[in-house]
């Protein structure tokens, strides 16, 4: 009997905000978790038409202008109607049972972002959205409402998803920190499936890149920084592939990488994806440094940006 660690459920938040993209996100959660072992709650936040614009009917110069404004915001209620009904459709023909996908449309009580996040308090393992949004203008390096929601969902990991990825190889930007062994305890929990293929890459960023133009270190002083985090890191690589392995994933499909000559980290860790073809990429919200990486880490804010085109988990 396959080994796997869906023991129960996985609960997962789909913010939709009828894009295109938001559509792509709900294409990777169909490949991403078992059908029969995930809960999907499809969640749009709509908005209606403002009290001034239907305050417009008591004056008989604009009632026409009134109607047609009814008219729009029918027709945007459709709209939403048949795009959640799509988005339904595709988990429905994933393999997902009838009783497991829910559309839950709700009135905006706040603004979009904070009502997302309040509705993400409700148990979820992972809240899913699209990278960018209806309006491209605001969405130029990552969705606007995407962008906040990040930041404002520390509880739970948020997946940001850019393109239409592939959901079969996973890369976890690993330092050995605590944030780091969160994204592998989430690998580890949600991410098992029999064919899929994990990497844990850490960066070693040159000694001399930490200095000024007036100071450098000598090539065997820098052989023997790079050794010593090769040393150090490798327990903790050790501890990570355990819990993998312990998690259903085979020992054959755990691989670690580490890059000696990347000056940044969030640029070697996206390009190692690229060139193995990982979509889908895990960084934890905090790296080594707590103080540095405030809100959320730097590494992984710079990842979000850089992955245009691929899943990123912010765990």
């Amino acid at each position: 009997m396959e080994k796997s660690v869906f023991s129960r459920g996985r609960k997962i938040l789909a913010a939709m905000d009828g894009s295109e993209q938001a559509m792509n996100a709900v294409r990777y959660i169909s490949g991403f978790f078992p059908p029969t072992q995930t809960e999907v709650v499809l969640f749009h936040v709509t908005t209606e038409v403002p009290e001034s614009f239907l305050d417009l009917q008591r004056e008989p110069g604009f009632r026409s202008s009134v109607i047609s404004i009814n008219s729009w915001s029918a027709q945007i209620k459709k709209n939403i109607e048949d795009f959640m009904q799509k988005a339904r459709n595709i988990l429905l023909t994933a393999g997902f049972p009838d009783e497991s996908v829910t559309i839950k449309v709700e009135v905006k009580k706040i603004d979009v972002a904070r009502d997302i996040v309040k509705e993400s308090y409700n148990a979820y393992d992972a809240v899913v959205l699209g990278r960018s949004g209806v309006s491209r203008l605001k969405d130029i390096i990552v969705g606007s409402v995407a962008n906040k929601l990040i930041g404002k969902m520390p509880h739970v990991p948020v997946v940001a998803v850019g393109g239409n990825p592939d959901t079969k190889r996973i890369i976890i930007g690993f330092d050995g920190s605590d944030g780091a062994m969160k994204a592998v305890n989430c690998a580890a929990s949600l991410m098992y499936r029999s064919d899929r293929e994990i990497m844990l890459c850490h960066v070693i960023r040159p000694l001399n890149i930490h200095l000024g133009m007036d100071m450098f270190f000598t090539a065997t002083e820098e052989e023997g920084w790079i050794n010593a985090n090769v040393e150090e890191i490798r327990p903790a690589f050790d501890s990570a592939k355990q819990a993998l392995s312990a998690s259903g994933f085979a020992s054959d499909r755990i691989f670690t990488e580490i890059l000696k000559d990347e000056a940044s980290r969030s640029g070697g860790i996206i390009k190692k994806a690229r060139s193995y073809g990982y979509d889908t990429v895990v960084v934890g919200r905090r790296g080594l440094s707590v103080i540095e990486e405030f809100i959320m880490g730097r590494v992984s804010r710079k990842v979000l940006q850089m992955a245009d085109q691929m899943a990123v988990w912010i765990v």
